[in-house]
């Protein structure tokens, strides 16, 4: 699998676990001796902390959690953005949890070949909105249109964030022979079903790879999901930035 020692992020959703699971079993398969190591981030109590746990209690892999606080966050916003070389609003903020996590897989451990479950949403339209599609010409347009400008978004985040701290990083969901087969498939199949996105991966691994309810758990948002109960991570996040920038009303005469 890697001549160094892997590793996976691990958000406690669909994607993410699939690939971690994916990556343990293999590795036992092919005789690796060392645990996998999977390495979950969020601020105290967020979903993401409590489903990742339990995904690797599962699948039996070395967990890592990395709890940081509002103050961490923040104080890597322009080192975000100099790694990142964009200012997009989203991509700046779910930027910052993956920004924190590699930083401590690359001091903290010898991981340095991490998997990640970028690019599932893209090809298996896995976000909410793909519910509302007309039909699913519609639907598979807008997921070769997501897949075009991925290199802008997540997989942006997911590079620099990883590559800031000297990791390779693998997105199997976006090796070419699944994507090109996955593509190739009828667009009517791969519409969410049943008022489920990426029905179709969920089903193929409904095998006991994984806790029924982290299989079939509903899309969150990577900045949402590592958000604590008591406040909204992107809340904190405007609150700082209303302190630092400065507003100026122009009247027009």
């Amino acid at each position: 699998m890697a001549h160094r020692r892997i590793g996976c992020m691990l958000s406690g959703g669909l994607d993410s676990s699939t690939i971690a699971a994916l990556v343990v079993k293999n590795a036992k398969e092919m005789g690796i001796t060392y645990p996998v190591q999977t390495f979950a981030t969020g601020m105290e109590g967020s979903p993401d902390l409590a489903a990742a746990r339990k995904v690797a209690d599962h699948i039996g892999s070395e967990h890592h959690e990395v709890v940081f606080e509002p103050e961490d966050g923040l104080a890597v916003i322009e080192d975000v953005i100099y790694h990142l070389e964009s200012y997009d609003i989203t991509t700046v903020r779910a930027s910052i949890g993956m920004y924190l996590v590699s930083q401590y897989i690359s001091t903290k451990t010898d991981s340095v070949v991490i998997f990640s479950g970028e690019g599932a949403d893209e090809v298996a339209q896995g976000y909410i909105y793909f519910h509302n599609a007309p039909d699913s010409t519609k639907a598979n347009t807008e997921s070769h249109r997501l897949l075009n400008d991925l290199y802008m978004y997540d997989v942006l985040r997911a590079d620099r964030t990883t590559s800031a701290h000297g990791l390779e990083l693998r997105v199997p969901f976006l090796d070419h022979q699944f994507t090109g087969y996955y593509l190739s498939l009828p667009p009517s199949m791969r519409q969410p079903k049943n008022g489920i996105e990426k029905y179709m991966i969920r089903a193929a691994f409904d095998t006991g790879l994984l806790p029924n309810d982290i299989l079939w758990r509903p899309k969150e948002a990577f900045s949402d999901g590592v958000s604590s109960q008591k406040k909204p991570w992107f809340a904190i996040l405007q609150e700082f930035v209303e302190t630092q920038v400065q507003y100026k009303t122009c009247i027009l005469e």
